[in-house]
């Protein structure tokens, strides 16, 4: 290893050291800039500025799968973002003409299960005394969300406001 200056920066050593070195691992050049800088690599703060630094200084470019080299040897990667390198295949969507509702539908089969008098003797089936057997009701009106529904007309003529506005002074007069 190379002599290097103690006194210079945290990333004029990391400069130095890419320099040399070539392409480098950014956890292994975070971890000998803290040895060349006798810090310790548990130093969270100083090792998240020198990170910090190499991504604003104008010396360093990433080359993809966290190694980072210095621009002057990478020429053709120093204008690329971080997306240059996610390399994630196209997603091909489904045209919603070629979804068809047999597609999804599963034919169920009907099996009547035989029933044994040990069956209907379990415990597990019979109700409580206070327990009432639940009765869905299936006809319950479903209301519909739909733009054709019926618009109702919520305006008011005078009149009308005027009584309401009067039932309801009289509400708090009493």
């Amino acid at each position: 290893m190379a002599k290097f200056d103690k006194t210079k920066s945290m990333v004029e050593i990391a400069v130095q050291y890419v320099k040399e070195n070539g392409k480098q691992n950014i956890y292994t050049l975070l971890s000998e800039v803290a040895k060349i800088k006798e810090l310790s690599e548990n130093d969270m703060d100083k090792l998240s500025q020198l990170y910090l630094d190499m991504t604003l200084n104008a010396n360093f470019v990433y080359c993809g799968n966290d190694e980072w080299d210095l621009k002057e040897n990478n020429l053709d990667l120093w204008d690329k973002d971080g997306s240059f390198f996610n390399k994630d295949e196209p997603y091909e969507e489904e045209d919603d003409d070629d979804i068809q509702l047999e597609d999804y539908f599963v034919e169920e089969e009907i099996v009547e299960a035989e029933v044994s008098e040990s069956d209907e003797d379990d415990e597990e089936f019979k109700l409580d005394e206070d327990e009432e057997e639940i009765v869905i009701d299936d006809h319950v009106k479903v209301y519909s969300t739909d733009d054709e529904d019926e618009v109702v007309d919520l305006d008011f003529d005078d009149d009308d406001y005027n009584k309401i506005m009067d039932d309801y002074e009289d509400m708090y007069d009493e």
